[in-house]
């Protein structure tokens, strides 16, 4: 498994232990242009550029930011599931914040552990969808191919 692959199934492990996200998933754009399927919540995964450094035996390293985008309907406790939230409606807070706790020391295999950096409000659409990016950093490690496969035998004539 790729180190890339790795991080994101791991992610994607602990962020499905939160029960109230209804879908979690590899970012590709679902929720661009205020549509937000038939759900209430959603965490989608980005894995940002990774910079990449050569090391020894042709190992690699490499420092690369993961953003979770979370989205989530303005109001849904009280307005969509027809419950008082004792909250002030601002169920979504509790939600960043364990979604922080899930992540933050989250190591693998081939990448250290996840450091909180950031957590951000972005714009609410007009569609009363509420969005958030909460960002994470690590660095990750994989081996490429061999540059010398074959070992050759030496004998040394004096």
């Amino acid at each position: 498994m790729t180190p890339r692959k790795e991080l994101f199934v791991t992610v994607l492990g602990q962020l499905q232990t939160i029960p109230a996200l209804e879908i979690v998933d590899l970012y590709r754009a679902q929720f661009e242009n205020n549509k937000l399927p038939n759900i209430f919540t959603g965490a989608l995964i980005r894995i940002n550029k990774i910079d990449w450094e050569c090391m020894t035996e042709q190992n690699q390293e490499g420092q690369v930011n993961i953003d979770i985008l979370f989205y989530c309907k303005d109001g849904w406790m009280d307005q969509h599931q027809k419950t008082t939230d004792p909250n002030f409606g601002l169920t979504e807070i509790d939600i960043i914040d364990e979604i922080a706790e899930k992540l933050q020391f989250l190591k693998g295999e081939q990448f250290k552990e996840l450091h909180l950096i950031s957590d951000e409000t972005l714009e609410q659409s007009e569609s009363g969808i509420m969005s958030y990016v909460i960002s994470f950093k690590t660095m990750i490690y994989r081996k490429l191919n061999n540059q010398y496969p074959h070992k050759r035998k030496l004998t040394i004539t004096t």
